[in-house]
């Protein structure tokens, strides 16, 4: 690879690591004014709330699938396949809340559990190529 397109993965990669770190609190926030109401009884979400996770959810995970699984690809390509069940399990997510009318207590717990291992699993898989010490990426 040369030491032009490594460079731009690089300042790619550093500034979608920035930009996904931001995006991941405000999705937490949002899960967390989602979940408030359900924990005080409320037995469905506005459907309201579920579009603005929605769409929440449709920018964040087109940052990671346009420029930051590019990137993380383009300089170790062996992290390939972990990027594509990612990638997969993004349109699942947005599947599910495709024209949702609401969100019981229930669906939304298993939606933020499941959304919360996806994460954890992003972080890990950033840490193995970014936190690894790779000069490429520092």
């Amino acid at each position: 690879m040369s030491d032009a397109l490594e460079t731009g993965l690089r300042h790619r990669l550093r500034r979608a690591v920035r930009r996904s770190e931001s995006q991941h609190g405000q999705l937490r926030a949002l899960l967390a004014e989602i979940e408030a109401p359900l924990r005080a009884g409320t037995r469905v979400v506005a459907a309201d709330l579920v579009a603005r996770l929605r769409d929440a959810l449709q920018a964040h995970f087109e940052l990671e699938d346009q420029t930051l699984f590019p990137a993380l690809h383009g300089l170790r390509p062996e992290v390939g396949a972990p990027i594509e069940v990612l990638s997969r399990e993004h349109a699942e997510f947005l599947d599910e809340l495709a024209g949702a009318s609401g969100c019981d207590r229930d669906a939304f717990l298993r939606l933020r559990e499941a959304l919360g291992d996806h994460e954890r699993r992003e972080e890990q898989l950033l840490e193995s190529v970014v936190g690894a010490g790779d000069p490429r990426v520092a």
